[in-house]
């Protein structure tokens, strides 16, 4: 055999045994990650539901002006009429902003554009216990589609 003294190799087991145990604990803690839960992703949900409104009213802004708006626009500003107004229990008219915008995210959203003619990016983190990061860029780049139809004609 290996060891001639049973009690060495009990002292060897015993070392390996709490190696292999500390190596397990210690790889729990590196690998624990915040969990979510049935809350936490309704919560992303909800965030992208509200980063869909924003660009469906930036594709809107979009149709009216030809353009989207400027680099670091304030959103809030330039999409309320394009957000519209839901009426309350108490008879009150509230911005669909602060009713489903607002809620749903714990930062932002920041917009963002290099070409308001073609693009734009809007970032938002949802307010899930991760900060789940929620962005959204036009369903179609516009110059391309423009450069297109210049070339099929």
């Amino acid at each position: 055999m290996f060891f001639k003294d049973k009690r060495k190799k009990g002292d060897v087991m015993k070392k390996l045994l709490s190696l292999l145990l500390s190596f397990i604990i210690i790889t729990m803690f590196i690998g624990c990650v915040r969990k979510g839960t049935v809350t936490d992703i309704a919560k992303i949900k909800q965030a992208d539901r509200a980063i869909k409104l924003i660009r469906n009213a930036l594709e809107e802004y979009y149709i009216d002006h030809k353009s989207y708006p400027e680099d670091g626009a304030n959103l809030k500003e330039i999409l309320a009429s394009y957000m519209g107004k839901t009426k309350t229990a108490k008879g009150l008219y509230i911005s669909n902003w602060d009713k489903n915008i607002l809620p749903a995210f714990s930062e932002g959203p920041f917009y963002s554009t290099i070409d308001p003619k073609s693009t734009y990016f809007v970032k938002a983190k949802a307010t899930d216990i991760n900060k789940t990061p929620i962005s959204v860029r036009p369903t179609i780049i516009r110059k391309q589609k423009e450069e297109k139809k210049k070339k099929n004609k």
